[in-house]
């Protein structure tokens, strides 16, 4: 008689166990998308990891809350933003780039924080190694010093004529200097000057856009950083001003009207921290996920900015574009 209640009982309880397993948790995952300057509820990058958490089964709602903070350019909000993060407190923070992993860091040492698009993590002191992070950061880092370079040859190869260009650049972010060190390097081999702009806040970047075209510049490129990608529309419009020949590490700024930019898609690099979440959801722990970094890279070219500003693109860059907008 034992026996038989034994074994009767053992399919109920893995049953019952099985239900437990499955049933929603008592409350949505909390999840902080933050910003430093947003690029507006419409971007495409929310909207990206939103899509893949879906695929990967997460329901906003009933499984996660997403919500987003963006600090409009001011690092006392920023702190701020952290500091109501870790009070509340949140699951995973979302960190869009280096200042803001930064940001959460000097909060928190026990909340995951997901990098989706940040520089060098290990120079900005985020994480030990990018194999081995050892810290509560982990994601993605989209720095490639070698694609740096590659803009700088790419611009040079479809405009020879040009002698000197000025990279617009935050030096808010470390990582963001030897970036540019390495387009002044780039420009030096291939007898052209690189000209540095830094700029720390908008009123920063408009006065350095007001001075392209009195300075000698004669094209303009840009390295990665929101408040950047935040005035994309004021920076291609004063290159379409004065027909200036221009190339992005972001493909937004092409869409914003652009005529080049080479560099990974921060769609895809936002949509794969959806993964990096996921598994820290399910119990990840984040020192111990590798940070990865983007291997495929595109090129934009936007034939009918180039036919506005009249602008000739030799048929060895086009060949070179993965996307041609006609």
């Amino acid at each position: 008689m034992h026996r038989r209640t034994a074994c009767l009982a053992a399919p109920l309880m893995a049953a019952t166990a099985w239900q437990a397993r499955a049933q929603p948790a008592s409350r949505p995952a909390r999840i902080a998308y933050v910003w430093m300057y947003s690029s507006g509820p419409s971007a495409p990058y929310p909207d990206a990891f939103s899509a893949r958490m879906r695929e990967l089964g997460w329901r906003e709602g009933r499984d996660v809350v997403i919500t987003h903070h963006d600090a409009k350019g001011d690092p006392a909000q920023l702190a701020s933003i952290a500091q109501q993060l870790v009070r509340e407190p949140v699951d995973v923070i979302l960190a869009t780039c280096t200042p803001e992993a930064r940001a959460m860091r000097q909060v928190t040492t026990t909340i995951p924080i997901v990098m989706v698009a940040t520089g060098d993590p290990v120079l900005a002191g985020l994480v030990e190694s990018l194999a081995r992070p050892g810290t509560n950061v982990t994601g993605i880092s989209t720095m490639s010093l070698v694609l740096s370079s590659k803009r700088v040859a790419l611009l040079r190869e479809a405009f020879p004529a040009v002698r000197q260009a000025t990279v617009l650049w935050n030096p808010q972010r470390a990582d963001n200097q030897a970036e540019v060190t390495t387009m002044q390097a780039a420009a030096t081999r291939v007898g052209m000057q690189m000209r540095s702009a830094q700029v720390r806040t908008v009123e920063e970047l408009d006065t350095q856009l007001d001075a392209i075209g009195w300075d000698g510049t004669q094209a303009l490129l840009t390295a990665g950083d929101n408040l950047v990608s935040s005035r994309r529309k004021a920076i291609v419009d004063r290159a379409a001003a004065l027909r200036m020949p221009a190339i992005y590490e972001d493909r937004l700024l092409v869409e914003a009207g652009g005529l080049m930019s080479f560099g990974p898609d921060l769609r895809r690099t936002h949509a794969r921290g959806a993964d990096y979440v996921d598994r820290i959801l399910k119990g990840a722990k984040p020192s111990e996920l590798p940070i990865e970094q983007p291997t495929r890279f595109d090129l934009v070219v936007d034939l009918r900015v180039a036919r506005a500003q009249k602008l000739d693109i030799p048929r060895s860059v086009l060949l070179q574009a993965d996307e041609v907008l006609r």
